[in-house]
């Protein structure tokens, strides 16, 4: 009888000889998995859909809208809009080395409009907003805000614009020819589709064990990245 089960005991004893081997040797083998990407540099392009922000457009005194406009920069910090009567019915802006532009093109001659100098407008001036023509301006939200309390004086606040501190917006301005009077209306920027990168440059091979450091194909801090595929490394 004990003969009999002498191979079933010998097979086990096998079994528990390799398992410590696999335990003592194999084991301790780490491996794991390297992703790798393309890294590029260039300019990347965001679309945005123009959508007129709620409420109604607001209205002051030209001489006060003057001088309230000239103290309000925009986006970057200048003092410069668009001329222009109408828009397309999109925004751009564009990164390059973390500086960025936000732009739109003139419905009628497709093109980007003429930018001028709006700080103290004066007419006939080359370049320079003269107080009449429609101008678009990007501005933060909160600039936008600011310009908006002065131009809904005694206007109820559910009739007023309501601007996102944080976000940008084209705002634009015109003048009454049969009132001295300067009207306010504004635009919201809303994200579109993808973004993409126009004169791409590659600079390196990235990789990293994690496969979510960075985008399958997309921008991350300034830079667009391609998925190449991954390969198992040992420690």
């Amino acid at each position: 009888m004990m003969l009999k089960k002498w191979p079933v005991v010998f097979m086990i004893g096998i079994i528990m000889l390799v398992s410590v081997g696999w335990n003592s040797g194999i084991s301790y083998a780490k491996y794991y998995y390297e992703y790798s990407w393309d890294q590029y540099k260039g300019t990347e392009i965001k679309t945005y859909r123009l959508t007129p922000v709620a409420g109604r457009a607001g209205f002051m005194d030209q001489e006060k809208a003057f001088a309230a406009i000239s103290k309000t920069p925009n986006v970057y910090g200048k003092f410069s809009g668009y001329r222009t009567e109408k828009t397309t019915e999109f925004a751009t802006k564009s990164v390059t080395d973390e500086v960025y532009k936000y732009a739109v093109v003139d419905f009628n001659t497709d093109k980007e409009p003429e930018t001028v100098e709006y700080v103290n407008p004066n007419d006939g001036i080359p370049h320079t907003w003269n107080g009449t023509d429609e101008i678009r301006i990007f501005m933060r939200g909160s600039e936008a805000a600011s310009l908006a309390e002065l131009f809904y004086e005694g206007t109820p606040s559910e009739e007023r614009y309501h601007f996102n501190a944080d976000d940008v917006y084209l705002v634009a301005f015109w003048s009454s020819a049969a009132k001295p009077i300067t009207g306010m209306s504004a635009e919201a920027l809303v994200e579109e589709g993808p973004s993409t990168l126009i004169n791409r440059e590659w600079v390196a091979q990235i990789k990293d064990k994690d496969p979510a450091a960075y985008p399958q194909n997309g921008s991350l801090k300034g830079y667009f990245y391609i998925y190449k595929g991954s390969e198992l490394k040992k420690d």
